[in-house]
C-alpha cells in the first residue's frame, strides 16, 4: 500500500493541531483552575455542576433572606424590651399614685411622668427597620400604625402578619402587628392619667386598680410576644447552621465535578508539550519530503 505525500501531509498537520489543541486546553485549565472549563469537557459533570450550582444560589438567597428576618425581629424584640421597661415604671408610679398619702400636686407629678411614657411608647410603636418600613403596622407598613388625635391615639395599620420564607420548606412571621402588642395600652394609661389629674383631694382607687391590671396584662402580653420573637431568632440561628452544612457539601461536591487536580493537570501539561513538539517536528519533516529527494 502507498501513502502519497498528500496524505503524510494531512495526517501530519491533523496530528500537530490535535497536539496544540489539546496543549491549549490543558493551559486554560491550569489558568482558570477548573478541570471542566466548557461543557464539552465532560457533559455528566457540566450538566450535575449547573444542578449543584442552583442548589447554591439557592441557599444564598434564602441566606440573604434570614439576615434580613434577623434583622427586623432583632430590632422588635429590642423595641418590646423597652416598651417592658415603661410599663414596669407605670405599674410603679399607679402603686404610688394609689397612696392616699400623696398631694394633689404629687398625683399631677405623677400624672405628667405617665403622660411622658405614653409618649415614648406611642414613638416605640411607630418605630421603623431602618428602611422607611414601620414595624408593628402589619402589612400597612409604609406608614405610621398609630395616630395621634388630641388624647387619642388609635391603630391604623391591619391585623396582619408579615412572613417572609427562610428556607425551603419555613416561612417566618417577620414581625408581630401593633394592635396585638399595645392594644389596651395608649388607652389605659390616659384613662390612669385623667384619673390622677382629676380636681379634688380624693383619688379614684377602683380605677386606679383596673388600670394596674390592665397593665399587668399589657405586660405579659408584650412579655408573650418578646418570647415569641426570641423563639424565632433562635430558630434562625438552628437554620444557619443546617445551611452552613448544607453549603459546605455542595461546594465539596462542586468541587469535586469542576475543579482541577493541579499536580496532575501540570504532569499532563507537560506532557502534552512533549507531543506538541513532537509532533511540530514530524511536519517539518513532511513538509520537506518531495519526489527531488529520492532523484539526488
Amino acid at each position: 500500500m502507498r501513502i502519497s505525500t498528500v496524505t503524510m501531509f494531512e495526517q501530519s498537520l491533523n496530528s500537530l493541531n490535535r497536539q496544540q489543541g489539546e496543549f491549549l486546553k490543558v493551559g486554560q485549565q491550569i489558568a482558570s483552575g477548573r478541570r471542566v472549563v466548557n461543557p464539552s469537557d465532560d457533559p455528566l459533570a457540566a450538566s450535575r455542576a449547573v444542578s449543584v450550582g442552583q442548589s447554591i444560589s439557592s441557599v444564598e438567597q434564602f441566606s440573604t433572606a434570614r439576615v434580613s428576618v434577623r434583622n427586623s425581629l432583632s430590632q422588635g424584640e429590642s423595641v418590646l424590651n423597652s416598651v417592658s421597661d415603661s410599663l414596669i415604671r407605670a405599674k410603679t408610679l399607679l402603686v404610688q399614685a394609689s397612696s392616699d398619702t400623696l398631694s394633689p400636686a404629687d398625683r399631677q407629678s405623677v400624672a405628667a411622668e405617665l403622660r411622658g411614657l405614653r409618649e415614648g411608647l406611642l414613638g416605640q410603636a411607630n418605630t421603623t427597620d431602618g428602611n422607611g418600613r414601620y414595624l408593628f403596622g402589619g402589612f400597612q407598613d409604609n406608614a405610621p400604625p398609630f395616630e395621634r388625635d388630641g388624647d387619642a391615639i388609635t391603630y391604623e395599620g391591619d391585623s396582619n402578619v408579615r412572613v417572609q420564607r427562610v428556607d425551603g420548606f419555613r416561612e417566618m412571621p417577620v414581625s408581630d402587628p401593633g394592635d396585638a402588642i399595645f392594644g389596651d395600652i395608649f388607652d389605659t394609661l390616659q384613662r390612669a392619667i385623667g384619673v390622677l389629674e382629676a380636681e379634688g383631694k380624693q383619688v379614684d382607687h377602683e380605677s386606679l386598680r383596673q388600670a394596674m391590671r390592665d397593665v399587668d396584662a399589657s405586660f405579659d402580653n408584650v412579655l408573650t410576644v418578646r418570647a415569641s420573637m426570641g423563639a424565632r431568632l433562635n430558630e434562625l440561628d438552628a437554620i444557619d447552621t443546617v445551611a452552613g452544612n448544607r453549603m459546605l457539601s455542595y461546594q465539596q461536591t462542586l468541587s469535586q465535578l469542576v475543579d482541577l487536580d493541579y499536580a496532575e493537570a501540570i504532569t499532563e501539561y507537560s506532557l502534552r508539550q512533549v507531543g506538541l513538539q513532537a509532533a511540530q517536528r514530524a511536519y517539518v519533516d513532511v513538509q520537506g519530503l518531495s519526489l527531488f529527494d529520492y532523484l539526488r
